[in-house]
C-alpha cells in the first residue's frame, strides 16, 4: 500500500463512483477514510456495508457548508473530489443547484487542501469538450461548448471553471491536482432515477416497459466500467501525476439504439422503443452531442493499465446483478 493513500478523505463518497473508490481502497489497506456527502444524489444503502468499520467517518453535509474542512483535511494524505450534482436529468432540474455546488463546493476544498498541503483529484466530465467535432477527443482538443441560452453547457462550464481553479494554484505552486475527465460511467450500482441511460433502460427492460430513447438514439457513445475507473484514481493519486489532465473512458462506441436493442435482446424483453425529442423532455434549453469518445492513450501510457471490458459485458453483469435483486 503507498503510504500516501493511507488516510484520505473523499467527497460524495457515498456516491456511485466514490462507494465503489471506498471498497477500492479498503481492500488495497487504507487505514482511515472520511466522507463528506449530503446524501441528495449519494445513498446511504451504498457505503451501509462499510459503516460497521472503525476506519470510515461519514460527514452528512454540503462540501461547501462543511465548516470544519481545514480541520477535517489536518493530517489528511489524499482527498478525492466527487461531490457534483449527477446526471444530465438531474443538472437540467437544478441548474443553479448544481452550479453552486460545483463551483463553490470546489473552491472552499480547494483551499483547504491548499492550508493542509493535501494533494487533490479533482473528478471533471467530458461535457467539457462539448459539441467538439474532433473525431477522438484527447485532453488537448478544444472545448466547443454551446451559448449560455442551452442551459444544458452550464455544467461544462462549472467543471473549466474548477480545472482552472485547479490548474492556476498549481501554477503558483499552492495545490497538487490531479484532474479526470469521465466519460459514461457504470456498474452494478449505478441508479436510473437521474436519468443514467444504462440502469435506466435495463430497469424497463426487466419490467418489458417501453424503453424511452431522447432524440432519434443515433448518438454515440463509449461507456466505462466504474471498477476501472476506481483503479485509475488510485493508480493517479500512487504516481503523484499531479497538475495533469486525464480522460477516463472507453473507446469502443455503441449508439443509443443499437444500446436499447442489446438491452433487450440480452433480457429477453418484450419492451418496445419509444422515440422522443429532446424538446419535449428538456425543453429548448438542451443540445446532445451526436458522439463522445475519448482518447486513453494519455492514461494508459501513465499507469500501464487498460481497461478491458466490452459493453456487451459490462450490460450483462448490471443485467445479472440486478435481476438478483428483483
Amino acid at each position: 500500500m503507498s503510504n500516501n493513500l493511507n488516510k484520505v478523505l473523499i467527497t460524495g463518497g457515498a456516491g456511485f463512483i466514490g462507494s465503489n473508490l471506498i471498497g477500492k481502497l479498503l481492500s488495497k489497506g487504507t487505514e482511515s477514510i472520511y466522507i463528506i456527502d449530503d446524501l441528495s444524489t449519494g445513498k446511504l444503502e451504498n457505503i451501509e456495508t462499510y459503516m460497521d468499520s472503525k476506519k470510515i467517518t461519514l460527514i452528512n453535509k454540503r462540501v461547501e457548508d462543511c465548516n470544519e474542512l481545514d480541520s477535517l483535511l489536518n493530517g489528511i494524505d489524499f482527498c478525492f473530489h466527487l461531490a457534483a450534482g449527477v446526471g444530465v436529468k438531474y443538472i437540467m432540474d437544478n441548474v443553479s443547484k448544481a452550479l453552486l455546488t460545483n463551483i463553490e463546493g470546489t473552491h472552499k476544498i480547494i483551499e483547504s487542501c491548499k492550508k493542509n498541503n493535501v494533494p487533490i483529484l479533482i473528478t471533471s466530465t467530458s461535457e467539457v469538450y462539448g459539441v467538439s467535432n474532433d473525431p477522438v477527443w484527447t485532453e488537448e482538443t478544444k472545448s466547443l461548448i454551446g451559448p449560455p441560452t442551452k442551459l444544458r453547457w452550464s455544467y461544462a462550464a462549472s467543471k473549466l471553471i474548477d480545472e482552472f481553479l485547479a490548474l492556476s494554484e498549481y501554477n503558483d505552486g499552492n495545490l497538487k491536482p490531479i484532474i479526470v475527465r469521465l466519460f459514461n460511467i457504470i456498474g452494478t450500482n449505478q441508479l436510473s432515477e437521474f436519468g443514467m441511460v444504462v440502469p435506466k433502460f435495463i430497469e424497463a427492460a426487466l419490467r418489458n416497459e417501453p424503453i424511452v430513447i431522447h432524440g432519434k438514439g443515433e448518438q454515440t457513445r463509449s461507456f466505462t466500467w466504474v471498477d476501472d475507473v476506481v483503479n485509475y484514481f488510485c493508480l493517479l493519486a500512487e504516481k503523484e501525476l499531479y497538475g495533469e489532465i486525464f480522460n477516463i473512458g472507453q473507446t469502443e462506441e455503441i449508439s443509443i439504439k443499437n444500446l436499447a436493442d442489446m438491452i433487450i435482446k440480452s433480457t429477453n424483453s418484450q419492451s418496445e422503443i419509444i422515440y422522443t425529442p429532446h424538446n419535449e423532455v428538456y425543453g429548448d434549453k438542451f443540445e446532445d452531442p451526436m458522439r463522445r469518445t475519448p482518447s486513453i492513450e494519455k492514461i494508459v501510457k501513465a499507469t500501464g493499465y487498460e481497461p478491458n471490458m466490452s459493453i456487451p459485458e459490462m450490460i450483462k453483469e448490471i443485467i445479472d446483478y440486478k435481476q438478483i435483486g428483483t
